[in-house]
């Protein structure tokens, strides 16, 4: 879990990524298994200390540094894992899910500079967040 928390926050090269490129292919890799980790956590994995400690120390890092990445795809996991991670951990990290909102959420939709496909994917999170209030 924690190396691919690592692999998911390797640096892109600057400017706009080759899709066939090996950095990015391991970052989507990563981030796509991470998601599958957290879709199928039964209720051995949401309970257990060990596994919301790996979440808050290496996850929440890796979210942090995806979740403005200005790569659509990758944007697109990072908004899949938070939703995963609010529907099934929602009660152990109330404070990182206080700082998501915040810091990139909020700021994504109040920024003139993030782009529209960016801004629709974060309302579309909304929404669906707001459906199974």
């Amino acid at each position: 879990f924690r190396a691919l928390c690592k692999l998911s926050m390797k640096p892109l090269p600057e400017g706009t990524p080759d899709p066939k490129s090996h950095e990015l292919r391991s970052k989507i890799l990563s981030l796509h298994l991470l998601l599958s980790i957290l879709q199928n956590a039964g209720p051995v994995f949401r309970n257990n200390e060990m596994f919301i400690t790996a979440i808050k120390q290496y996850l929440c890092v890796a979210l942090s540094k995806n979740g403005v990445s200005s790569v659509p795809e990758v944007f697109e996991l990072s908004l899949a894992i938070f939703l995963a991670l609010l529907q099934n951990f929602k009660v152990h990290l109330k404070k990182q899910i206080e700082v998501f909102f915040k810091e990139i959420f909020m700021n994504i939709l109040e920024t003139s500079s993030s782009s529209f496909e960016h801004k629709w994917m974060v309302i579309q999170a909304l929404t669906r967040i707001c459906g199974d209030a």
